[in-house]
């Protein structure tokens, strides 16, 4: 759908100066609009968009400087752009207040047409270009909308097949486990485990796209007390792991607390997980005053989580943070591939970014920095 033309204000005392304004302008593309005084323009403002107002100086009642400084006080006029036209002589004193209202060029009686008509274009390209910025923007606000709405009726709908999927499979295990044979019950035990899998997808997905809408919230917060914090919960909720955790004390940082929460319990449940086949694992977080040399941080400090785990091959680190990127298969790990997507995507939010360094069988360490505070 085509957008419609742009308004140009014509504010002027004087019939035969908008008249001739009116010629000048005539083959450009947009709808001229004439105010014959400074209260008739301020008026003509409240009642459209204007893409810039061409203004006479010296009129009766209210002059020009007066009525740009009126719709500077406003905050539906105050963006127009304002082209002084005026016969007044320049003068410095004259440029400093015409200036000082928020004009921002003078054109001086007798204007040159091809002066005239080359700036107003300018203005009316600026227009036309902010208005197509904001419609893309209000679209890819509607596709956001439309995309949650559409996760969480796609998560309903599939959601709904596998409740009773995998209860029907429990029920037949329990209740007519000893009738049947080993292979089948291995095959009712594929389809719990692949149902409840299929679960923890739907929540993941879902849980990806909720942050992907989510504006951080910054505020300076002790990462080393989350971080434990964390910890202790992943060893009460599996203590027959003997892993030691360290965490570097007294590490403040500036970020949204709820959000990051997030990206390290992903990161720290991954070192848990791949830590999983070691009698005695070894889990540390830290901070690193400059990154490493030739990594992605750059000179600025870095945080770091390293686990002695199972490690992976660095040739498919390219694929580090997309989600569905498994470097270990199912069997040897569960899990959906979505968790290092969603702290990829938290440290995005936080203009920050992922990277990590492995060997396979010698562990892991993931790094992230994260955009300094302005008043840092």
């Amino acid at each position: 759908m085509p957008m419609t033309r742009p308004n140009v204000l014509l504010v002027d005392d004087v019939e035969a100066n908008l008249i001739a304004l009116e010629a000048q302008l005539s083959s450009l593309s947009c709808n001229l609009v004439r105010a014959s005084s400074g209260n008739d323009g301020l008026r003509e403002l409240l009642k459209r968009e204007f893409a810039v107002m061409l203004l006479d100086v010296q009129m009766p009642d209210m002059d020009g400087y007066e009525m740009a400084a009126f719709a500077r006080e406003n905050p539906a006029t105050r963006e127009v752009p304002i082209l002084f036209v005026t016969a007044m002589l320049e003068t410095e004193e004259s440029a400093l207040r015409g200036y000082g209202t928020g004009a921002v060029d003078f054109l001086f009686k007798p204007v040159n047409p091809h002066i005239l008509r080359s700036k107003v274009q300018v203005f009316l390209d600026l227009y036309e270009s902010r208005r197509r910025l904001a419609d893309t923007v209000a679209a890819r606000d509607q596709t956001l909308k439309d995309l949650e709405a559409f996760n969480y009726s796609v998560s309903h709908d599939l959601r709904a097949p596998l409740r009773p999927l995998d209860g029907f499979s429990q029920t037949l295990i329990e209740d007519y486990g000893p009738q049947l044979d080993d292979t089948a019950r291995g095959y009712l035990l594929k389809i719990r485990q692949a149902s409840q899998r299929m679960s923890q997808l739907i929540d993941d997905l879902l849980r990806l796209s909720r942050i992907s809408g989510v504006e951080a919230r910054p505020s300076w917060f002790s990462i080393s007390e989350l971080v434990s914090g964390i910890a202790a919960e992943l060893r009460a909720g599996d203590p027959a792991r003997e892993v030691e955790v360290s965490v570097q004390p007294d590490l403040r940082v500036y970020a949204d607390a709820a959000l990051l929460r997030i990206a390290l319990e992903n990161l720290l449940r991954n070192a848990w997980k791949f830590t999983s086949k070691r009698p005695r694992a070894h889990i540390e977080f830290g901070r690193l005053e400059r990154a490493p040399a030739g990594a992605a941080g750059g000179a600025q400090p870095a945080y770091f989580l390293r686990d002695d785990g199972v490690g992976f091959d660095m040739t498919h680190a390219a694929r580090l943070g997309q989600p569905f990127q498994r470097f270990h298969s199912a069997k040897q790990f569960e899990g959906t591939g979505i968790g290092l997507a969603i702290v990829d995507l938290v440290l995005r939010h936080h203009r920050g970014r992922l990277w990590a360094e492995s060997q396979p069988d010698h562990g892991a360490a993931f790094f992230f920095a994260l955009a300094e505070p302005a008043d840092a």
